[in-house]
């Protein structure tokens, strides 16, 4: 093409009508030729037979188009882009509006401007590669904005938005913008954002409108069309919200739950330093004596924040100077350094135990003998059978319930190893992590006491439970913060908590537990499981499927008697525990099956070292979990019944519940199956249906056969 041709299609001014640039090819009102104009004019023969002046029209290429009958209709178009400096919303609107679909890349862009496309657009369907900010920043943007993540969510499922990212930087701005008639094709400095549009910011394009029966157009179409899509052959290409497609796939959550969970903020620098500190610091303290000293100096990274730095002096008494910090052996292996929770290490591969207790490390031994293991069993038997010295409804459920709790605790230090099994066996769909346990009891039911045997079990010294009774919102999120970066797997036992823990009362643990497992934890992280015990029995919707609620249903008489037998258990040393972790080890190493029982390992294991002791399993030795074989709500209203919390009456087409209490009242309907209807009145509570009723509270009376043997065996015992 001749350069006095491209000089000529200059145009020196633009109208925009109906929200597009459009020239009249045939307009005599501008003060130079139009480029139509003035290649007709270059075109036009010379010769006598031509009488009248015939429009002609060359490709981009330069090549004269032909007026063959199957192009007669086709207008004129431009060889040559359109461009337009954009400076404002306005010129915005015109260049991008009545479209229906945009596909294209940008470098940047924001969720909200996305939504924008749509409401002030008219866009039908988007679908975009972002060069910057997906693969990390939108989760992070989009904290707290549910409204936002909803709208963004619903568009993603029907697929009229589609977003995609890459870990490289894409800098290319180009836009495909289709309608029914024709393809505008933009490319230039702007990204599809807020700033961009804005007043103070200028931005420049270049663009071209190809009908969509220009088949000539149609050749340049194709090829930008696949510059744009080669920009997603890319090995790392993710795309916007696919992970939390996968994550409701399966979910039992509410919708706004879920993405809660997506969007909660990644583990900045300063907790990621602080984990690999106090890593850094457990392995000097676990050295062995000759490789170890009592003072060790550990780099602090700058991005620690100030409160850690304090944390490190207040906790370990760690003295901090020019970007190192000095540590006591002894006080980093003490629990109460560790806000009450013990260190503990396992190998891996042996199934080796190493705990830092009272300023030392102990290390549990790893060949104990046939009668050993038959003695730790006999105490934990001795223990659970107190059960047949109490006042107890139902001691079968209740010993049952205490040797699942056994099986618990010995299970907890490996639980990051099952969630990765479960994480590897059923992948995003399911990250909801091992429940968290709550010992459920009323005062003087001795569960303080089971938990410094839980703790003896597990080290060898009956320490005291953490004491949560006082834990307010700043206390539990000290301890929170504390064990999921401390990196041990020794369980937290918290005793007495308080009654709105698992409610949505103030006070409640809801954020702190929700996102434990399923959204901040990694498979390079440790967290401890938690075993709480609590006078109060109500459970929000929210804690039921993150938390396993057992019932020690049962009050001691806590007789100089029971006191003697507790003693003598709590004194001798209890080696179940160290078997228990090699036999643990070893079946993870096979890799076993993963299922929804969460101590199906532990039931094995338990059920191998009773044969390795040569001992028979007790028949209340939970083979299922106790759930399973006895209906706890049916056992609990029974119970309330029993005690005379309330007093039952017969009314017309039902049956009257009296309580002393509303809160009485309120624990015991939480209690009822959705088959059994009631309604409330102040303390009264009506059942409108008896049978179902009676049905549900039949599961949890006692077999009139079995009963009288338990009675026969307590009355011997107690003698």
């Amino acid at each position: 093409m001749s350069s006095s041709n491209f000089k000529s299609s200059r145009r020196t001014s633009a109208t925009l009508r109906g929200g597009e640039p459009e020239i009249d090819p045939t307009s005599q009102n501008t003060s130079e030729p139009t480029p139509t104009k003035k290649i007709e004019d270059d075109m036009m023969t010379t010769s006598a037979e031509s009488t009248t002046q015939r429009k002609e029209q060359r490709t981009l290429d330069g090549r004269l188009l032909v007026d063959t009958p199957n192009r007669r209709h086709i207008q004129p178009r431009w060889m040559y882009p359109e461009s337009i400096c954009l400076r404002n919303i306005r010129s915005w609107k015109k260049l991008f509006g009545g479209f229906k679909i945009l596909r294209g890349v940008t470098f940047v862009t924001s969720p909200s401007y996305l939504l924008t496309l749509f409401s002030d657009y008219d866009f039908e369907q988007v679908d975009l590669v972002v060069g910057e900010g997906l693969m990390d920043g939108y989760r992070n943007k989009l904290e707290g904005e549910d409204t936002t993540i909803s709208q963004l969510y619903e568009r993603v499922c029907d697929n009229s938005l589609v977003l995609y990212g890459t870990k490289a930087a894409i800098h290319t701005k180009l836009y495909f913008l289709i309608n029914d008639e024709k393809t505008r094709i933009i490319t230039g400095s702007p990204n599809l954002s807020y700033t961009a549009q804005g007043s103070r910011q200028r931005e420049y394009v270049w663009y071209f409108d190809i009908p969509h029966n220009d088949t000539d157009g149609f050749e340049f179409r194709t090829r930008i069309e696949d510059d744009l899509n080669s920009h997603k052959d890319q090995a790392d290409l993710v795309r916007f919200m696919k992970d939390l497609q996968d994550m409701r796939v399966n979910s039992e959550n509410d919708e706004i739950e879920d993405f809660r969970f997506w969007s909660r903020t990644k583990t900045d620098v300063g907790v990621q330093a602080m984990r690999s500190i106090l890593r850094e610091v457990q392995g000097m303290a676990f050295k062995e004596e000759d490789e170890g000293e009592e003072a060790f100096r550990i780099d602090i990274p700058k991005v620690v924040k100030q409160a850690d730095r304090k944390f490190l002096s207040k906790n370990y008494g760690a003295t901090i100077q020019n970007g190192q910090a000095t540590f006591s052996r002894s006080m980093v292996l003490n629990e109460t350094t560790n806000l009450g929770v013990p260190l503990m290490k396992i190998d891996d591969s042996t199934g080796q135990v190493t705990i830092g207790l009272g300023g030392g490390k102990i290390q549990l031994p790893t060949d104990v003998s046939q009668g050993q293991i038959n003695q730790g069993l006999a105490d934990i038997e001795a223990y659970i059978e107190l059960v047949d010295r109490a006042f107890c409804y139902h001691p079968e459920a209740v010993k049952m319930t205490m040797f699942e709790t056994i099986l618990f605790t010995m299970a907890a230090p490996f639980a990051n190893q099952w969630l990765q099994e479960k994480r590897r066996k059923a992948g995003q769909a399911n990250k909801r992590g091992p429940r968290h346990l709550v010992i459920f009891g009323d005062g003087h039911n001795g569960k303080t006491t089971f938990g410094r045997f839980q703790n003896h079990l597990l080290c060898g010294t009956p320490i005291e439970p953490v004491n949560g009774k006082t834990y307010a919102k700043k206390q539990w999120d000290n301890l929170f913060n504390h064990i999921t970066t401390a990196g041990t797997p020794y369980p937290v036992i918290i005793d007495d908590v308080k009654k709105t823990c698992f409610t949505s009362a103030r006070g409640s643990l809801e954020t702190n537990i929700k996102t434990y497992f399923e959204n901040d934890w990694r498979p390079e992280f440790t967290y401890p499981m938690i075993i709480f015990n609590t006078n109060h029995d109500r459970i929000d919707e929210w804690a039921k499927t993150r938390v396993r609620r057992l019932d020690f249903l049962v009050k001691f008489r806590e007789s100089e008697k029971e006191q003697m037998v507790i003693n003598d258990i709590l004194q001798r040393p209890n080696h179940v525990f160290s078997p228990f972790a090699k036999l643990y080890v070893e079946e993870l190493l096979k890799d076993p099956e993963f299922r929804n029982d969460e101590l199906h390992i532990a039931r094995a294991v338990m059920s191998h070292i009773y044969d390795i002791a040569g001992r028979e399993l007790p028949e209340y030795f939970p083979h299922n979990p106790p759930e399973e074989i006895y209906d706890m709500d049916a056992l609990y209203c029974v119970d309330r019944e029993r005690y005379g919390i309330f007093k039952e009456s017969k009314i017309r087409g039902g049956l009257r519940l009296e309580f002393n209490a509303w809160g009485s009242l309120h624990n015991f309907r939480s209690r009822l199956p959705p088959s059994v209807s009631s309604i409330v009145d102040d303390k009264i509570l009506i059942i409108e249906n008896p049978k179902e009723y009676r049905t549900f509270m039949k599961k949890g009376r006692i077999n009139s056969k079995r009963g009288i043997l338990s009675r026969l065996v307590k009355t011997f015992r107690t003698v």
